[in-house]
């Protein structure tokens, strides 16, 4: 009877938002915030570092739900996407591109209720 139990909050622990890091093909240290069904709702930039990267995953859990390092913007075709910045304005990650004002508020929320999970997973 053990098992079942386990394999259920397994189950549930893969459900949640979690930050994923992964190498690139040039090199460097990525990470992704995925929400709970398993899209990618916020990227970061290339790091040299493994620790480097880890660093950026705890600002964008630290900042990342303060109104005031989320800058919303609307790129030149129209679309509209956010970036999280640290108090210095260094860019932490941004969105994917919406194609409405709301669609990306939605990201937003998505990306605050995320943060808070604080799960790492090393690909």
């Amino acid at each position: 009877m053990g098992a079942v139990p386990r394999q259920k909050n397994q189950e549930s622990l893969m459900r949640k938002p979690k930050f994923e890091i992964l190498a690139g093909k040039d090199g460097k240290i990525y990470f992704h915030l995925k929400a709970a069904n398993g899209e990618i709702i916020l990227a970061g930039r290339g790091f040299k570092t493994k620790s480097e990267t880890i660093h950026a995953i705890a600002s964008v859990m630290r900042y990342g739900q303060l109104e005031s390092c989320i800058v919303r913007r609307e790129s030149a075709n129209g679309q509209f996407f956010f970036q999280i910045k640290s108090p210095s304005g260094r860019i932490l990650g941004w969105s994917e591109m919406y194609i409405s004002r709301q669609n990306r508020d939605l990201g937003i929320l998505a990306v605050k209720r995320a943060v808070s999970y604080g799960r790492v997973f090393d690909l």
